[in-house]
C-alpha cells in the first residue's frame, strides 16, 4: 500500500490533482477512477470525492492498480546534528545504527524522515549518496532536484573527495597504501561485497597510517571509487578487517574493550556547491567510540 501524508504547503489542494502532481505518470481521471472504485484512504476512511481539499496532517493510504508500491518517506521527530545547511543543500554528521533511507524492514526511523520532520515541508530532502547503518559521519542531502542531479554527477565523476578513519584489526607496517582490486557480489552471500574471479567494477582505495595501537590500526582513508561496502571489503581483502565489523570477519573486542559495530567513520568531504560553483569543504567530529580508541 501506498501512504503520503500531506505537508503544509499541499493543505486546500484538491486529492487528485494532489496525487496527479506526485505521481506524474498518472493522469488525474487514473486517480478519479481509483477513488471511485473506493481503492484510496484519507486517515483511514475512504473516500469518494476527488475534490477533496487536503487538510495538514492527512494521511493518504492507496495501492495502484497494477500493484506497484512506491515508498514514501513520513515525518519523524529525530534529532539531527547539522554540519551545514543553506538553501540548497544540508549536511549531516550521522550517528551510527541509523538507516539513510527506508527500505525493506527500515520503513521509518530513518535520516530521510528525520529530514522531512526537520524540513516541515518547506523543500524535499533527496538522497545524493550513502552511508552503512553503522558507519557514521558526513553526509549531504540537496533540497532540489537541479542541487540533487548536480551534486550526484560529482559523485558519478569522482568529483567529490571523501576522507574516512577506520580503525581495523592487527598492525599495518606501511605509512602508505594504495590497494586497487574489483569488488563484487560474494556468490555465498550476496549481502556481501568480495574481491572475486566474477567481480568487474574496480575499486581503489588510498590509506594512510595514523595510529598504530596494541591489536588495531588507525587509518585515514580516502575512496577513490564509491562501490558498496568499499573500505570494509578491501580491508578483509588485506588481512586487516575492520574493528567491530563482525559482518567481514572484524573483531568484536580489542583490548578487552567492546565495539558493536564498524569504527567506520566519514570524517572529511568536500564539493563543488551547485550554485556558488565555490569548493565546500566538511568535517565531521568523531564519535565517542572512536575517540576512545585515540587514547
Amino acid at each position: 500500500m501506498e501512504k503520503k501524508v500531506i505537508y503544509k504547503k499541499f493543505k486546500r489542494e484538491r486529492l487528485d490533482f494532489y496525487l496527479a502532481s506526485v505521481y506524474k505518470n498518472h493522469s488525474r481521471s487514473y486517480f478519479q477512477k481509483l477513488i471511485y472504485n473506493k481503492k484510496i484512504l484519507v486517515n483511514n476512511k475512504i473516500t469518494s470525492s476527488s475534490s477533496y481539499k487536503l487538510k495538514y496532517g492527512d494521511v493518504i493510504i492507496f495501492e495502484f492498480e497494477d500493484g506497484k508500491v512506491l515508498l514514501i518517506e513520513e515525518p519523524e521527530n529525530i534529532k539531527l546534528n547539522i554540519i551545514y545547511e543553506d538553501t540548497d543543500i544540508i549536511v549531516v554528521n550521522k550517528p551510527a545504527g541509523i538507516v539513510v533511507h527506508p527500505g525493506c524492514g527500515h520503513l521509518s526511523g530513518t535520516l530521510i524522515n528525520a529530514l522531512v520532520g526537520y524540513s516541515k515541508g518547506d523543500y524535499k530532502p533527496y538522497l545524493v549518496h550513502r552511508l552503512d547503518k553503522d558507519t557514521s559521519g558526513a553526509i549531504i542531502f540537496a533540497k532540489n532536484e537541479k542541487t540533487k542531479t548536480d551534486i550526484s554527477e560529482q559523485f558519478q565523476n569522482r568529483d567529490v573527495k571523501k576522507m574516512y578513519y577506520v580503525a581495523v584489526k592487527g598492525t599495518i607496517i606501511e605509512n602508505r597504501g594504495k590497494i586497487e582490486a574489483p569488488l563484487g557480489r560474494s556468490q555465498q552471500n550476496r549481502k556481501l561485497m568480495t574481491v572475486n574471479s566474477l567481480a568487474k567494477k574496480i575499486a581503489i582505495t588510498e590509506f594512510k597510517t595514523i595510529l598504530r595501537n596494541d591489536g588495531y590500526t588507525l587509518l585515514e582513508v580516502r575512496i577513490i571509487t564509491g562501490r558498496t561496502h568499499q573500505i570494509r571489503s578491501h580491508m578483509k581483502y588485506i588481512n586487516h578487517p575492520v574493528v567491530g565489523d563482525q559482518q567481514y570477519g572484524g573483531p568484536k573486542i580489542i583490548n578487552g574493550k567492546q565495539f558493536n559495530r564498524q569504527m567506520l567513520h566519514s570524517y572529511n568531504i568536500s564539493f563543488v556547491h551547485p550554485k556558488t560553483m565555490k569548493i565546500m569543504e566538511f568535517i565531521a567530529e568523531l564519535p565517542t567510540d572512536m575517540k576512545r580508541m585515540l587514547i
